[in-house]
Protein backbone atom coordinates (compact mmCIF):
# COMPACT_ATOMS: atom_id res chain seq x y z
CA UNK A 1 0.00 0.00 0.00
CA UNK A 2 1.15 3.72 -0.73
CA UNK A 3 2.85 4.94 2.36
CA UNK A 4 3.29 9.01 2.87
CA UNK A 5 4.68 11.37 5.22
CA UNK A 6 2.85 13.85 7.28
CA UNK A 7 4.17 16.54 10.07
CA UNK A 8 3.33 15.93 13.70
CA UNK A 9 2.97 18.97 16.02
CA UNK A 10 5.90 18.36 17.32
CA UNK A 11 7.78 18.19 14.09
CA UNK A 12 8.58 14.54 14.14
CA UNK A 13 8.15 13.12 11.02
CA UNK A 14 5.70 10.18 11.17
CA UNK A 15 4.85 7.37 8.35
CA UNK A 16 1.32 6.61 7.84
CA UNK A 17 -0.24 3.72 4.94
CA UNK A 18 -3.17 4.81 2.76
CA UNK A 19 -5.62 5.51 5.35
CA UNK A 20 -3.87 7.64 7.41
CA UNK A 21 -2.73 5.30 10.24
CA UNK A 22 0.68 5.87 11.72
CA UNK A 23 3.18 2.74 11.06
CA UNK A 24 6.13 4.00 12.75
CA UNK A 25 8.11 5.40 15.43
CA UNK A 26 8.42 8.97 16.11
CA UNK A 27 12.36 9.79 16.16
CA UNK A 28 14.26 10.50 19.21
CA UNK A 29 11.33 9.53 21.43
CA UNK A 30 12.15 8.44 24.68
CA UNK A 31 8.99 5.85 25.03
CA UNK A 32 7.68 4.85 22.21
CA UNK A 33 4.07 5.70 20.88
CA UNK A 34 2.68 2.35 20.23
CA UNK A 35 1.97 1.92 23.89
CA UNK A 36 5.08 -0.81 24.57
CA UNK A 37 7.08 0.12 27.63
CA UNK A 38 10.79 -0.12 27.67
CA UNK A 39 11.09 -2.26 30.62
CA UNK A 40 13.88 -4.49 29.80
CA UNK A 41 17.02 -3.75 31.37
CA UNK A 42 20.61 -4.51 30.71
CA UNK A 43 20.62 -7.85 32.63
CA UNK A 44 17.21 -8.97 31.03
CA UNK A 45 18.57 -8.34 27.41
CA UNK A 46 21.77 -10.06 27.99
CA UNK A 47 20.40 -13.24 29.65
CA UNK A 48 17.72 -13.61 27.36
CA UNK A 49 20.57 -13.35 24.59
CA UNK A 50 22.34 -16.23 25.95
CA UNK A 51 19.20 -18.19 27.21
CA UNK A 52 16.66 -17.38 24.75
CA UNK A 53 17.33 -20.24 21.95
CA UNK A 54 18.30 -22.74 24.70
CA UNK A 55 15.45 -25.19 24.48
CA UNK A 56 13.59 -27.46 22.67
CA UNK A 57 15.38 -27.72 19.44
CA UNK A 58 19.09 -28.27 21.90
CA UNK A 59 17.25 -30.94 24.23
CA UNK A 60 15.47 -32.58 22.49
CA UNK A 61 15.37 -32.33 18.35
CA UNK A 62 18.96 -32.84 18.41
CA UNK A 63 17.98 -36.29 19.59
CA UNK A 64 16.75 -36.13 16.22
CA UNK A 65 18.75 -34.84 14.13
CA UNK A 66 21.32 -37.90 15.63
CA UNK A 67 19.54 -40.42 14.50
CA UNK A 68 18.51 -39.48 11.02
CA UNK A 69 22.49 -38.04 9.98
CA UNK A 70 24.11 -39.82 12.30
CA UNK A 71 27.33 -37.56 14.59
CA UNK A 72 29.52 -35.69 12.43
CA UNK A 73 26.41 -34.15 10.42
CA UNK A 74 25.30 -33.36 13.70
CA UNK A 75 27.91 -31.39 14.25
CA UNK A 76 28.74 -30.16 11.13
CA UNK A 77 24.92 -28.56 10.57
CA UNK A 78 25.71 -26.92 14.26
CA UNK A 79 29.32 -25.80 13.15
CA UNK A 80 27.63 -24.06 9.60
CA UNK A 81 24.44 -22.94 12.22
CA UNK A 82 26.83 -21.15 14.46
CA UNK A 83 28.83 -19.65 12.04
CA UNK A 84 26.30 -18.29 10.12
CA UNK A 85 24.11 -16.78 13.17
CA UNK A 86 27.10 -15.36 14.08
CA UNK A 87 27.62 -13.09 11.27
CA UNK A 88 23.98 -12.78 10.66
CA UNK A 89 23.57 -11.09 14.04
CA UNK A 90 26.24 -8.81 13.45
CA UNK A 91 24.16 -7.58 10.46
CA UNK A 92 21.14 -7.15 12.84
CA UNK A 93 23.42 -5.20 15.19
CA UNK A 94 24.04 -2.57 13.06
CA UNK A 95 20.27 -2.27 12.06
CA UNK A 96 18.69 -2.31 15.63
CA UNK A 97 21.16 -0.23 17.23
CA UNK A 98 20.32 2.59 14.79
CA UNK A 99 16.48 1.96 14.71
CA UNK A 100 15.76 0.20 17.64
CA UNK A 101 11.97 -0.09 16.29
CA UNK A 102 9.21 -2.26 17.96
CA UNK A 103 9.12 -5.33 15.40
CA UNK A 104 12.85 -5.20 14.46
CA UNK A 105 13.84 -6.82 10.58
CA UNK A 106 10.13 -7.31 10.19
CA UNK A 107 9.57 -3.85 9.60
CA UNK A 108 13.05 -3.42 8.05
CA UNK A 109 12.13 -5.32 4.80
CA UNK A 110 9.20 -2.48 4.71
CA UNK A 111 11.14 0.46 5.28
CA UNK A 112 14.06 -0.68 3.22
CA UNK A 113 13.14 -2.62 0.37
CA UNK A 114 9.40 -3.08 -0.55
CA UNK A 115 5.62 -3.26 1.59
CA UNK A 116 5.33 -6.44 0.62
CA UNK A 117 8.44 -8.01 1.52
CA UNK A 118 7.62 -6.96 4.94
CA UNK A 119 4.37 -8.12 4.84
CA UNK A 120 5.23 -11.80 3.56
CA UNK A 121 8.28 -11.42 6.57
CA UNK A 122 5.88 -10.37 9.39
CA UNK A 123 3.60 -13.46 8.80
CA UNK A 124 6.51 -15.89 8.49
CA UNK A 125 8.09 -14.80 11.33
CA UNK A 126 4.61 -14.95 13.22
CA UNK A 127 3.95 -18.55 11.70
CA UNK A 128 7.54 -19.47 12.82
CA UNK A 129 6.57 -18.54 16.33
CA UNK A 130 3.51 -20.03 16.75
CA UNK A 131 4.88 -23.02 15.06
CA UNK A 132 7.99 -23.33 17.76
CA UNK A 133 4.66 -22.59 20.20
CA UNK A 134 2.81 -26.18 19.39
CA UNK A 135 6.37 -27.64 18.99
CA UNK A 136 6.61 -27.02 22.81
CA UNK A 137 3.51 -28.68 23.74
CA UNK A 138 4.08 -31.58 21.75
CA UNK A 139 8.02 -31.55 23.77
CA UNK A 140 6.05 -31.16 27.32
CA UNK A 141 4.22 -34.20 26.48
CA UNK A 142 6.81 -36.08 25.33
CA UNK A 143 8.75 -35.11 28.52
CA UNK A 144 6.20 -35.97 30.38
CA UNK A 145 6.11 -40.19 28.80
CA UNK A 146 9.32 -40.16 30.35
CA UNK A 147 7.61 -40.98 33.55
CA UNK A 148 3.73 -41.83 32.50
CA UNK A 149 3.24 -42.86 28.99
CA UNK A 150 -0.91 -42.76 29.35
CA UNK A 151 -1.50 -40.93 26.49
CA UNK A 152 -5.50 -40.93 27.45
CA UNK A 153 -4.14 -37.71 29.78
CA UNK A 154 -1.90 -36.33 26.96
CA UNK A 155 -5.13 -33.17 26.80
CA UNK A 156 -4.45 -32.75 30.89
CA UNK A 157 -0.33 -32.29 30.10
CA UNK A 158 -0.69 -29.97 27.33
CA UNK A 159 -3.66 -27.94 29.78
CA UNK A 160 -1.15 -27.64 32.26
CA UNK A 161 1.37 -26.31 29.63
CA UNK A 162 -1.21 -23.91 28.73
CA UNK A 163 -2.23 -22.40 31.97
CA UNK A 164 1.44 -22.10 33.08
CA UNK A 165 2.80 -20.33 29.56
CA UNK A 166 -0.65 -17.67 29.22
CA UNK A 167 -0.31 -17.17 32.93
CA UNK A 168 3.19 -15.11 32.33
CA UNK A 169 1.33 -12.96 30.01
CA UNK A 170 -1.54 -12.09 31.95
CA UNK A 171 1.67 -9.48 34.16
CA UNK A 172 3.44 -7.25 32.75
CA UNK A 173 6.60 -6.78 30.40
CA UNK A 174 9.13 -6.57 33.41
CA UNK A 175 7.47 -9.90 34.77
CA UNK A 176 8.39 -11.69 31.53
CA UNK A 177 12.06 -10.45 31.43
CA UNK A 178 12.34 -11.60 35.27
CA UNK A 179 11.09 -15.36 34.55
CA UNK A 180 13.22 -15.37 31.77
CA UNK A 181 16.18 -14.22 33.26
CA UNK A 182 16.24 -16.60 35.63
CA UNK A 183 15.21 -19.43 33.63
CA UNK A 184 17.83 -18.31 31.09
CA UNK A 185 20.28 -19.03 34.09
CA UNK A 186 19.06 -22.13 34.62
CA UNK A 187 19.24 -23.33 31.13
CA UNK A 188 23.15 -22.06 31.32
CA UNK A 189 23.49 -23.99 34.79
CA UNK A 190 22.11 -26.92 32.91
CA UNK A 191 23.70 -26.98 29.68
CA UNK A 192 27.47 -26.97 31.61
CA UNK A 193 26.31 -29.39 34.05
CA UNK A 194 25.72 -31.33 31.41
CA UNK A 195 28.93 -31.11 29.47
CA UNK A 196 31.24 -31.69 32.96
CA UNK A 197 28.75 -34.70 33.52
CA UNK A 198 29.28 -36.34 30.13
CA UNK A 199 32.91 -35.54 30.29
CA UNK A 200 33.44 -37.71 33.49
CA UNK A 201 30.91 -40.47 31.70
CA UNK A 202 33.64 -40.54 28.75
CA UNK A 203 36.32 -40.77 31.22
CA UNK A 204 34.85 -43.45 33.10
CA UNK A 205 33.04 -41.87 35.76
CA UNK A 206 29.84 -43.50 35.17
CA UNK A 207 28.55 -46.39 37.67
CA UNK A 208 29.04 -48.50 35.29
CA UNK A 209 32.53 -47.65 34.76
CA UNK A 210 32.51 -47.23 30.86
CA UNK A 211 34.75 -45.23 29.33
CA UNK A 212 33.80 -43.81 25.67
CA UNK A 213 35.95 -42.40 22.89
CA UNK A 214 34.75 -42.25 19.23
CA UNK A 215 33.07 -45.80 19.09
CA UNK A 216 29.75 -44.16 18.33
CA UNK A 217 31.27 -42.71 15.10
CA UNK A 218 31.82 -46.06 14.07
CA UNK A 219 28.94 -48.44 14.44
CA UNK A 220 27.32 -50.41 11.50
CA UNK A 221 25.26 -47.94 9.79
CA UNK A 222 27.46 -45.03 9.72
CA UNK A 223 29.85 -44.08 6.93
CA UNK A 224 32.99 -41.56 8.13
CA UNK A 225 30.28 -40.79 10.87
CA UNK A 226 27.36 -39.83 8.42
CA UNK A 227 23.83 -41.51 7.97
CA UNK A 228 21.73 -42.13 5.18
CA UNK A 229 24.58 -40.38 3.14
CA UNK A 230 23.90 -36.35 1.79
CA UNK A 231 20.02 -36.82 2.27
CA UNK A 232 21.02 -37.27 6.24
CA UNK A 233 23.26 -34.73 6.57
CA UNK A 234 21.20 -32.22 4.78
CA UNK A 235 18.07 -33.18 6.98
CA UNK A 236 20.20 -31.99 10.36
CA UNK A 237 20.22 -28.76 8.59
CA UNK A 238 16.50 -27.76 9.66
CA UNK A 239 16.64 -29.41 12.57
CA UNK A 240 19.89 -27.27 13.69
CA UNK A 241 17.63 -23.97 12.43
CA UNK A 242 14.90 -25.43 14.54
CA UNK A 243 17.18 -25.16 18.06
CA UNK A 244 19.29 -22.27 16.88
CA UNK A 245 16.00 -20.33 16.30
CA UNK A 246 15.42 -17.22 18.57
CA UNK A 247 18.95 -16.44 18.45
CA UNK A 248 17.63 -12.91 16.77
CA UNK A 249 15.04 -11.99 19.33
CA UNK A 250 17.28 -9.76 20.44
CA UNK A 251 16.83 -7.34 17.21
CA UNK A 252 13.04 -8.10 18.09
CA UNK A 253 13.41 -6.68 21.70
CA UNK A 254 15.49 -3.91 20.73
CA UNK A 255 12.17 -1.93 21.19
CA UNK A 256 11.29 -2.57 24.23
CA UNK A 257 14.82 -2.50 25.13
CA UNK A 258 16.49 0.40 27.46
CA UNK A 259 20.00 2.06 26.20
CA UNK A 260 20.13 0.03 22.69
CA UNK A 261 23.42 1.66 22.01
CA UNK A 262 25.16 -0.16 25.30
CA UNK A 263 22.93 -3.27 25.48
CA UNK A 264 22.27 -4.55 22.20
CA UNK A 265 26.43 -5.04 21.20
CA UNK A 266 26.80 -5.99 24.58
CA UNK A 267 24.39 -8.94 24.13
CA UNK A 268 25.59 -9.40 20.33
CA UNK A 269 28.91 -10.26 21.20
CA UNK A 270 28.78 -12.53 23.38
CA UNK A 271 26.55 -15.19 20.59
CA UNK A 272 29.53 -16.60 19.22
CA UNK A 273 31.27 -18.34 22.54
CA UNK A 274 27.55 -19.07 23.71
CA UNK A 275 26.82 -21.06 20.45
CA UNK A 276 30.26 -22.76 20.71
CA UNK A 277 29.98 -24.01 24.25
CA UNK A 278 26.08 -24.57 24.39
CA UNK A 279 25.71 -26.07 20.71
CA UNK A 280 29.04 -27.56 19.32
CA UNK A 281 30.75 -28.56 22.69
CA UNK A 282 27.37 -29.82 24.09
CA UNK A 283 26.55 -32.26 20.28
CA UNK A 284 30.07 -32.79 20.37
CA UNK A 285 29.75 -34.60 23.46
CA UNK A 286 26.12 -35.83 22.94
CA UNK A 287 27.79 -38.18 20.03
CA UNK A 288 30.27 -39.62 22.25
CA UNK A 289 27.94 -41.07 25.13
CA UNK A 290 24.86 -41.27 22.67
CA UNK A 291 24.73 -44.03 19.85
CA UNK A 292 22.61 -42.68 16.69
CA UNK A 293 20.47 -45.46 16.76
CA UNK A 294 19.33 -45.16 20.44
CA UNK A 295 16.69 -46.23 21.59
CA UNK A 296 14.18 -43.01 22.48
CA UNK A 297 15.60 -41.08 20.40
CA UNK A 298 12.82 -39.08 18.00
CA UNK A 299 12.66 -40.83 14.77
CA UNK A 300 12.76 -44.39 16.75
CA UNK A 301 9.21 -46.02 18.08
CA UNK A 302 9.70 -45.83 21.32
CA UNK A 303 10.72 -41.61 21.89
CA UNK A 304 10.02 -40.68 25.05
CA UNK A 305 13.36 -38.63 26.12
CA UNK A 306 15.62 -35.97 25.83
CA UNK A 307 18.87 -37.41 24.17
CA UNK A 308 20.47 -35.37 27.43
CA UNK A 309 18.62 -37.38 29.48
CA UNK A 310 19.29 -40.51 27.87
CA UNK A 311 22.87 -40.16 27.79
CA UNK A 312 22.87 -40.08 31.96
CA UNK A 313 20.33 -42.45 32.32
CA UNK A 314 22.75 -44.98 29.82
CA UNK A 315 25.84 -44.97 32.05
CA UNK A 316 23.87 -45.89 35.38
CA UNK A 317 23.16 -42.97 37.13
CA UNK A 318 19.96 -42.93 38.73
CA UNK A 319 18.50 -39.55 40.37
CA UNK A 320 19.97 -37.13 37.84
CA UNK A 321 17.91 -38.51 34.49
CA UNK A 322 14.51 -37.48 36.19
CA UNK A 323 16.40 -33.91 37.60
CA UNK A 324 17.34 -33.24 33.99
CA UNK A 325 14.35 -34.10 32.41
CA UNK A 326 12.51 -31.22 35.30
CA UNK A 327 15.06 -28.88 34.18
CA UNK A 328 14.03 -29.25 30.30
CA UNK A 329 10.33 -29.36 31.45
CA UNK A 330 11.14 -25.82 32.65
CA UNK A 331 12.59 -24.99 29.36
CA UNK A 332 10.41 -25.77 26.80
CA UNK A 333 7.94 -24.10 29.03
CA UNK A 334 10.18 -20.79 29.01
CA UNK A 335 10.15 -21.37 25.20
CA UNK A 336 6.61 -21.43 24.84
CA UNK A 337 6.35 -17.91 26.56
CA UNK A 338 8.84 -16.57 24.42
CA UNK A 339 6.90 -17.63 21.25
CA UNK A 340 4.13 -16.16 22.40
CA UNK A 341 6.03 -13.13 23.33
CA UNK A 342 8.01 -12.69 20.19
CA UNK A 343 4.88 -13.57 17.84
CA UNK A 344 2.46 -11.26 19.41
CA UNK A 345 4.90 -8.06 18.70
CA UNK A 346 5.35 -9.09 15.58
CA UNK A 347 1.35 -9.13 15.39
CA UNK A 348 1.02 -5.63 16.89
CA UNK A 349 3.85 -4.43 14.26
CA UNK A 350 2.36 -5.72 11.51
CA UNK A 351 -0.92 -4.13 12.54
CA UNK A 352 1.00 -0.49 12.78
CA UNK A 353 2.23 -1.30 9.54
CA UNK A 354 -1.45 -1.66 8.10
CA UNK A 355 -0.69 -5.42 7.18
CA UNK A 356 -3.61 -6.21 9.53
CA UNK A 357 -6.59 -4.93 11.40
CA UNK A 358 -5.18 -1.90 13.28
CA UNK A 359 -6.88 -3.34 16.89
CA UNK A 360 -4.29 -5.91 17.03
CA UNK A 361 -2.33 -3.14 17.90
CA UNK A 362 -4.15 -1.78 21.25
CA UNK A 363 -1.84 -2.09 24.51
CA UNK A 364 -3.39 -1.75 27.80
CA UNK A 365 -1.85 0.12 30.57
CA UNK A 366 0.87 -2.10 31.65
CA UNK A 367 2.53 -2.38 27.90
CA UNK A 368 0.38 -5.70 26.60
CA UNK A 369 -0.43 -5.97 23.02
CA UNK A 370 -3.78 -7.88 24.40
CA UNK A 371 -5.57 -8.41 21.58
CA UNK A 372 -2.41 -9.86 19.60
CA UNK A 373 -1.61 -11.84 22.56
CA UNK A 374 -5.32 -13.56 22.82
CA UNK A 375 -5.17 -14.08 19.07
CA UNK A 376 -1.66 -15.76 19.32
CA UNK A 377 -2.41 -17.58 21.85
CA UNK A 378 -5.92 -19.04 20.56
CA UNK A 379 -4.16 -20.42 17.78
CA UNK A 380 -1.16 -21.40 19.81
CA UNK A 381 -3.99 -23.57 21.84
CA UNK A 382 -5.66 -24.64 18.49
CA UNK A 383 -2.03 -26.16 17.29
CA UNK A 384 -1.18 -27.53 21.15
CA UNK A 385 -4.06 -30.04 21.31
CA UNK A 386 -3.17 -31.29 17.88
CA UNK A 387 -0.88 -33.54 20.07
CA UNK A 388 -4.56 -35.48 20.92
CA UNK A 389 -4.52 -37.03 17.66
CA UNK A 390 -1.26 -37.96 17.02
CA UNK A 391 1.95 -38.94 18.89
CA UNK A 392 4.42 -35.82 20.45
CA UNK A 393 7.09 -36.83 18.21
CA UNK A 394 5.13 -36.64 15.28
CA UNK A 395 3.87 -33.01 15.64
CA UNK A 396 7.10 -32.18 17.12
CA UNK A 397 8.75 -32.93 13.52
CA UNK A 398 6.09 -31.05 11.82
CA UNK A 399 6.26 -27.62 13.81
CA UNK A 400 9.88 -28.26 13.93
CA UNK A 401 10.41 -28.27 10.21
CA UNK A 402 8.06 -25.38 9.67
CA UNK A 403 9.76 -22.87 12.10
CA UNK A 404 13.41 -23.85 10.97
CA UNK A 405 12.47 -23.26 7.32
CA UNK A 406 10.54 -19.68 8.43
CA UNK A 407 14.12 -19.14 10.53
CA UNK A 408 16.22 -19.87 7.31
CA UNK A 409 14.10 -17.05 5.38
CA UNK A 410 13.72 -15.20 8.44
CA UNK A 411 18.01 -15.19 8.24
CA UNK A 412 18.42 -14.25 4.40
CA UNK A 413 16.02 -11.08 4.90
CA UNK A 414 17.59 -10.01 7.66
CA UNK A 415 21.50 -9.61 5.58
CA UNK A 416 19.30 -8.49 2.56
CA UNK A 417 18.08 -5.57 5.08
CA UNK A 418 21.59 -4.88 5.85
CA UNK A 419 22.91 -4.52 2.50
CA UNK A 420 20.22 -2.44 1.66
CA UNK A 421 20.57 -0.49 4.81
CA UNK A 422 24.28 0.02 4.16
CA UNK A 423 23.62 0.94 0.57
CA UNK A 424 20.65 3.77 1.63
CA UNK A 425 23.56 5.22 4.27
CA UNK A 426 26.07 5.78 1.61
CA UNK A 427 23.71 6.75 -1.19
CA UNK A 428 22.20 9.43 1.60
CA UNK A 429 25.53 10.74 2.49
CA UNK A 430 24.49 9.45 6.31
CA UNK A 431 27.53 8.96 8.68
CA UNK A 432 25.83 6.71 11.29
CA UNK A 433 28.44 4.05 11.29
CA UNK A 434 31.42 6.27 11.36
CA UNK A 435 30.65 8.31 14.80
CA UNK A 436 31.56 7.17 18.03
CA UNK A 437 30.55 4.11 19.61
CA UNK A 438 29.24 2.91 16.27
CA UNK A 439 28.49 -0.85 16.16
CA UNK A 440 30.10 -1.96 12.62
CA UNK A 441 30.59 -5.57 11.61
CA UNK A 442 33.79 -6.36 10.37
CA UNK A 443 35.01 -7.53 6.80
CA UNK A 444 31.76 -5.97 4.82
CA UNK A 445 30.37 -7.34 2.52
CA UNK A 446 32.39 -10.69 2.21
CA UNK A 447 31.27 -12.06 5.60
CA UNK A 448 27.15 -11.54 4.77
CA UNK A 449 28.16 -12.85 1.64
CA UNK A 450 29.63 -16.01 2.84
CA UNK A 451 26.50 -16.14 5.42
CA UNK A 452 23.99 -15.93 2.61
CA UNK A 453 25.26 -18.52 0.85
CA UNK A 454 25.55 -20.90 4.03
CA UNK A 455 22.03 -20.54 5.10
CA UNK A 456 20.76 -20.36 1.15
CA UNK A 457 22.41 -23.59 0.64
CA UNK A 458 21.19 -25.28 4.05
CA UNK A 459 17.67 -23.98 2.98
CA UNK A 460 18.03 -25.78 -0.70
CA UNK A 461 19.04 -28.98 1.47
CA UNK A 462 15.82 -29.32 3.11
CA UNK A 463 14.14 -28.50 -0.30
CA UNK A 464 16.18 -31.53 -1.67
CA UNK A 465 15.12 -34.24 1.45
CA UNK A 466 11.57 -32.97 1.49
CA UNK A 467 11.06 -33.55 -2.14
CA UNK A 468 13.11 -36.95 -1.64
CA UNK A 469 12.37 -37.85 2.00
CA UNK A 470 14.49 -40.39 3.08
CA UNK A 471 13.36 -44.00 3.50
CA UNK A 472 10.19 -43.01 1.47
CA UNK A 473 8.82 -41.99 -1.93
CA UNK A 474 8.28 -38.82 -3.02
CA UNK A 475 4.71 -37.48 -1.97
CA UNK A 476 2.90 -34.00 -1.71
CA UNK A 477 2.04 -34.66 1.56
CA UNK A 478 5.68 -35.50 2.73
CA UNK A 479 6.79 -31.88 1.17
CA UNK A 480 5.01 -29.59 2.19
CA UNK A 481 5.04 -31.08 5.92
CA UNK A 482 8.80 -30.29 5.48
CA UNK A 483 8.80 -26.87 3.24
CA UNK A 484 4.91 -25.38 3.43
CA UNK A 485 6.77 -22.22 4.94
CA UNK A 486 8.30 -21.02 1.74
CA UNK A 487 5.45 -21.37 -0.61
CA UNK A 488 3.71 -19.19 1.93
CA UNK A 489 6.25 -17.03 1.87
CA UNK A 490 6.34 -16.64 -1.60
CA UNK A 491 2.85 -17.04 -2.37
CA UNK A 492 2.01 -13.74 0.31
CA UNK A 493 5.02 -11.91 -1.40
CA UNK A 494 3.49 -11.94 -4.73
CA UNK A 495 0.16 -11.82 -3.65
CA UNK A 496 0.50 -9.00 -1.94
CA UNK A 497 2.30 -6.82 -4.96
CA UNK A 498 -0.56 -7.91 -7.89
CA UNK A 499 -3.24 -6.30 -5.01
CA UNK A 500 -1.46 -3.15 -3.92
CA UNK A 501 0.88 -2.77 -6.98
CA UNK A 502 3.81 -2.08 -4.54
CA UNK A 503 7.50 -1.46 -5.97
CA UNK A 504 10.76 -1.17 -4.60
CA UNK A 505 11.97 2.03 -2.99
CA UNK A 506 15.11 3.88 -4.13
CA UNK A 507 17.85 4.11 -1.85
CA UNK A 508 17.56 8.15 -2.09
CA UNK A 509 13.73 7.57 -0.42
CA UNK A 510 14.61 5.00 2.14
CA UNK A 511 13.72 6.13 5.43
CA UNK A 512 16.60 6.60 7.93
CA UNK A 513 15.11 8.76 10.41
CA UNK A 514 11.82 7.50 12.02
CA UNK A 515 12.73 5.53 15.02
CA UNK A 516 15.88 6.88 15.89
CA UNK A 517 16.66 7.89 19.15
CA UNK A 518 18.83 10.71 20.54
CA UNK A 519 21.92 9.66 22.51
CA UNK A 520 20.72 10.27 26.15
CA UNK A 521 23.58 11.32 28.84
CA UNK A 522 22.75 8.09 30.96
CA UNK A 523 24.16 6.20 27.42
CA UNK A 524 26.78 8.20 26.74
CA UNK A 525 27.89 8.33 30.30
CA UNK A 526 27.56 3.97 30.34
CA UNK A 527 29.43 3.85 26.92
CA UNK A 528 32.52 6.43 27.78
CA UNK A 529 32.72 4.11 31.36
CA UNK A 530 32.79 0.72 29.03
CA UNK A 531 35.39 2.52 26.45
CA UNK A 532 38.11 3.16 29.57
CA UNK A 533 38.24 0.06 31.10
CA UNK A 534 40.99 -2.04 30.51
CA UNK A 535 40.30 -4.76 28.07
CA UNK A 536 40.29 -7.64 30.76
CA UNK A 537 37.85 -5.86 32.95
CA UNK A 538 35.77 -5.04 29.47
CA UNK A 539 35.64 -8.53 29.31
CA UNK A 540 34.91 -9.01 33.39
CA UNK A 541 31.78 -6.73 32.68
CA UNK A 542 30.00 -9.19 30.41
CA UNK A 543 29.66 -11.57 33.87
CA UNK A 544 28.55 -8.98 35.62
CA UNK A 545 24.02 -8.77 35.13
Amino acid sequence: MDKEVYETSSNEAKYVDSHGVPIMEGVGQSEPVTGLQRKLKARHIQMIAIGSNIGTGLFIGSGKGLHTGGPLSLVLAFVLIAISLTIMMQCLGEMAVVLPVSGSFTRYATRFYDPALGFAMGWQYWLAWVAVFGAEASAFVLLINFWNQNTALTPLWISIFLVINLAIHLAPVRVFGEVEFYVSAMKVLAVIIFIIVVWAIMAGAGPDGQKHGGEYWRLPGLDAGIHNGFKGLGSVFVTAAFAAGGTEMVGVVAGEAQHPRYNLPRAIRTLMWRIFIFYIVSMLFLTFVVPYDSDGLIGTKNANSSPFVLAIKSAGIRVLPHILNAVVMICVCSVGSTSIYISSRTLKAMSEDGFVWKFFGKTDSKGRPYIALIFTGTIGTALSYLNCSSTGAKVFGWFSSISGMAFFIAWLVIIACNWRFRAALKAQNDDTLERRFAFKQPLFPWLSLFAFGAILFMAICQFIVSVWPIGAKPSAATFFANYVGVPIFLVMWAGYKLIYRTRWLKLTEVDLQTGRRDEDPEEVAMLEKYAALPRGKRALSYLHF
